[in-house]
């Protein structure tokens, strides 16, 4: 839990229980979330300080109206009935985590809890839902599974200055972009920009690449001059692994390649959660690289100016 709450975006799910059995059915209503503790940034200490989770009043009223005092005691084995749709798990609740150090910050969390299968078979007109221990092992591969659908605190989209200085006020842009529509879980739009970045940058990050001392420039250079005088040909993304500086070999793979061809393709052929799948690729990839052309760069000049002041 911690780990989901400290850096789980919104509608990303984390698997919260595997293998949901009766001896092993937690989580099947929110009450069980009290008390959980978290690390999150207060604005009013201006830092990250440890949070706990606690119930709203409104959600503490709900608790005790309840008509059992045992109603959340396994031994009953009792899940509410309006936790479930369709006899799977999925409900939907409000909490708050207050931060232990001032006391006052509350983060609101809106939080969706649901099973990727049937776990109970529900009757009619029962208004509490009591589980058979005979059906202890009807629930294979049943997991239960959560996420955020509302957060009062998103954290900001921060773009690495490293990378930020390596494109232009249009691709800083597209950039910024795509990691927002990241956070959302919007896996086509995020996809799109990414997309965009790479059409326009992958040969000025190519040229950067030509320019460092372990990168084999001449034959690059070539690659760049064949591409020039024929811009459909993917000659040279397909073999500039060659002539890559060690640094950008570490992979094992060949980057430019990888970001290459995720241009390839109509965008409206692949599925939401691919372009998702793609999208957080790409962004490690194409940061992978830039950093390492970065890194070299600074290298480069420290080494000359060590030598300027040797001979001066």
């Amino acid at each position: 839990m911690r780990d989901f709450l400290e850096n789980y975006e919104l509608y990303e799910e984390y698997l919260l229980l595997e293998g949901y059995t009766l001896n092993n059915e937690h989580y099947t209503d929110y009450s069980e979330f009290r008390s959980q503790r978290f690390e999150y940034f207060c604005p009013k200490e201006r830092s990250n300080r440890p949070f706990e989770l606690e119930f709203p009043n409104s959600i503490l009223n709900t608790l005790k109206s309840r008509v059992s005092p045992n109603m959340f005691n396994h031994e009953y084995n009792t899940i509410p009935e309006e936790n479930f749709i369709d006899e799977k798990l999925d409900y939907t609740f409000w909490i708050l985590g207050n931060c232990q150090s001032c006391n006052k910050h509350k983060i609101h969390f809106l939080l969706n809890v649901f099973s990727n299968k049937p776990i109970s078979n529900i009757r009619d007109n029962i208004r509490n839902i009591r589980l058979d221990k005979r059906h202890e092992n009807n629930f294979p591969n049943t997991n239960i599974y959560i996420r955020k659908i509302g957060c009062s605190d998103i954290k900001k989209v921060e773009v690495d200055k490293a990378i930020s200085k390596h494109f232009d006020r249009e691709s800083n842009n597209w950039l910024f972009k795509a990691k927002s529509l990241l956070k959302l879980r919007m896996g086509i739009g995020a996809f799109a920009y990414f997309r965009r970045i790479i059409e326009k940058e992958l040969i000025n990050i190519i040229n950067e690449i030509k320019e460092l001392p372990d990168s084999e420039s001449n034959e690059i250079q070539k690659l760049l001059d064949k591409y020039h005088a024929n811009k459909t040909t993917s000659t040279i993304y397909e073999n500039i692994y060659a002539y890559l500086p060690n640094s950008l070999k570490e992979l094992g793979e060949n980057p430019i390649k990888l970001l290459y061809k995720q241009t390839s393709g109509g965008l409206h052929s692949i599925s939401e959660e691919e372009c998702l799948k793609r999208a957080n690729s790409i962004e490690i990839i194409l940061e992978f690289t830039i950093r390492k052309i970065q890194e070299e760069k600074s290298e480069i000049k420290s080494m000359k100016d060590a030598i300027k002041k040797l001979k001066s």
